[in-house]
């Protein structure tokens, strides 16, 4: 039993190192989302602009979620690596990148139009993303950087549907939708998100030297 115990404690020192820095950014990541919500609520009113005003909010709240995620998965080490903040902002990025369906299934750059679909884009089906993080993986096998790319489009694409799933739940094609899920629980999940994958991040740093998808001497 003490054994086990040890290996344990060498697992989660070794998963996270600076144990203070990833509960300062779970709780960020917990405010980032609540503040978020919170505002939305409050544009629900307004006419003028208001689309543009929620669209914006939205939006920068999904990549400030995203960056937070992927923050807790470099740990203290993108403190002070410009590729770790970099490889924060690609999945900012990604996180915001999903919304962008909408004026594809619209057919139109109109804010409006983007909005108020009958149907919800292809970007949302969850059920995709383990297909793609699976085929990214495989393919990281050939090159390694693609490895790091899965878990950066899991962290993002993933957090950002379950920001989502708090007003129409998760898209699980073909089966359907799941109900809607309450704030605290759509924020729970995604806490836990950012801490497996920080975990799976350590195992594969244990094992390529190609952590950044961006390659900066």
């Amino acid at each position: 039993m003490l054994l086990i115990n040890g290996l344990i404690s060498q697992d989660l020192y070794h998963w996270f190192p600076a144990p203070y820095l990833t509960f300062f950014l779970c709780s960020l990541l917990s405010m980032v989302c609540l503040l978020g919500d919170y505002i939305l609520v409050k544009l629900s009113g307004i006419q003028e602009n208001g689309n543009i005003l929620r669209a914006v909010t939205d939006s920068t709240t999904h990549a400030s979620v995203g960056a937070l995620v992927w923050a807790v998965a470099e740990g203290y080490e993108f403190l002070g690596e410009k590729k770790k903040w970099l490889n924060v902002l690609f999945c900012a990025f990604l996180a915001a990148s999903v919304d962008l369906d909408h004026f594809m299934a619209a057919g139109s750059l109109d804010l409006k139009k983007a909005l108020h679909l009958q149907h919800r884009p292809p970007f949302h089906i969850t059920s995709l993303i383990p297909a793609v993080v699976f085929l990214c993986w495989i393919i990281g096998y050939y090159r390694p950087s693609m490895k790091v790319f899965s878990l950066m489009f899991l962290a993002s694409w993933l957090s950002h549907h379950l920001r989502d799933a708090n007003h129409r739940g998760l898209w699980l094609a073909p089966f359907g939708h799941t109900p809607v899920f309450p704030s605290v629980v759509y924020i729970f999940l995604i806490v836990v998100l950012s801490l497996i994958v920080r975990i799976c991040y350590c195992h594969l740093q244990t094992n390529t030297v190609h952590t950044s998808i961006f390659q900066i001497v």
